[in-house]
C-alpha cells in the first residue's frame, strides 16, 4: 500500500458532514457501530481481507446495507441511503483499485463509511 495516500482526508465533495453521527437521523448515534457490524458481517462470510474486485465491492456494500438494516430494524434502505451506499461503493472501488493489500478493518471499511456518511449528508434533504 502506498503510505502517501491519505484515505481519511480525501475530498469527495461532501463538505464536512462525515462524522460518526451522520446517520443519527436514522437512530444510529455512532457510525463506528456500522463499521464494526460491516466488518463482522464480512468475516462471517469468510471475507476478512480486502480484494479490489467488483464481487468483493458488492459484498462490502451488501455487508454495510445489512449492518444498517440491523441497526435500524428496517426492511429496506431509504432511497437516499441506497444512493449513498452505491456511491460509496464506487468511490472505494476507484480509491483502492491499485491497493490489493489495503487493510480491510482499519482502512477500507472506515473509508467506505466516511464516503457513505458524506453522501448520506448530501442526499438526505
Amino acid at each position: 500500500m502506498d503510505e502517501s495516500i491519505d484515505h481519511a482526508n480525501r475530498d469527495d465533495g461532501t463538505d464536512d458532514c462525515t462524522t460518526t453521527g451522520s446517520f443519527d437521523d436514522h437512530g444510529i448515534d455512532d457510525g463506528s457501530e456500522l463499521i464494526r457490524r460491516t466488518y463482522y458481517r464480512l468475516v462471517t462470510d469468510d471475507r476478512d481481507a480486502f480484494e479490489p474486485t467488483e464481487r468483493f465491492l458488492d459484498r462490502l456494500a451488501d455487508a454495510f446495507t445489512r449492518a444498517y438494516l440491523t441497526a435500524t430494524d428496517a426492511y429496506e434502505l431509504p432511497p437516499h441511503v441506497a444512493a449513498a451506499v452505491d456511491d460509496a461503493r464506487a468511490w472505494v472501488g476507484a480509491e483502492f483499485a491499485d491497493e490489493p493489500d489495503a487493510d480491510l478493518r482499519g482502512t477500507v471499511i472506515p473509508t467506505f463509511y466516511r464516503h457513505a456518511a458524506g453522501f448520506h449528508c448530501a442526499y438526505r434533504e
